[in-house]
């Protein structure tokens, strides 16, 4: 096994083994030496097998926190929702109080801090505070619909006219 492997838990690692011995089956004169590229193969296989069980983790962590349900009263439907729900990087702002809104978004706390200290020094009357991005929400435009208009059918008025215009 090597440095790598040994970082990846022992389950995974033997099921990295059941299935590259079944894709390696007999494949000795083929391949040339079995036992290195069994090897190699091995620790690929026990890696891919490794993120995804974080991937379906983080997932699951996810869709408990939106739901509130425990992972195992979900179903497929709210794994996959959560998966296709669009990502947002977190960034900081820095506002000043008083002035306008905030644009520019800080990739780090340390430099929205650094920002908000430059602004500070400037500016020794205004008080600049650190915003940090917690949540997000997006709605989807409304579906754009075409009404055809009729011309109307005077037999269709049964109601009679008040005269009132409106």
């Amino acid at each position: 096994m090597s440095a790598d492997a040994r970082i990846i838990p022992e389950d995974i690692m033997k099921a990295a083994e059941e299935a590259l011995d079944n894709l390696l089956c007999n494949c000795r004169e083929s391949c040339g030496s079995y036992e290195a590229a069994r090897q190699a193969s091995v620790t690929d296989i026990a890696e891919a097998i490794l993120s995804e069980r974080k991937r379906c983790a983080a997932i699951a962590k996810e869709a408990t926190m939106m739901t509130g349900a425990p992972i195992q009263e979900m179903g497929d439907e709210v794994a996959a929702a959560v998966m296709s729900q669009p990502k947002a990087h977190k960034f900081w702002m820095v506002y000043g109080i008083g002035q306008r809104g905030p644009t520019y978004q800080h990739y780090s706390k340390a430099l929205a801090q650094l920002e908000a200290q430059r602004l500070a020094s400037l500016h020794p009357e205004i008080v600049f505070v650190v915003l940090a991005a917690v949540d997000a929400y997006r709605t989807d435009a409304p579906a754009m619909q075409r009404i055809k208009i009729i011309k109307s059918d005077p037999a269709d008025h049964t109601v009679a006219d008040d005269g009132i215009p409106f």
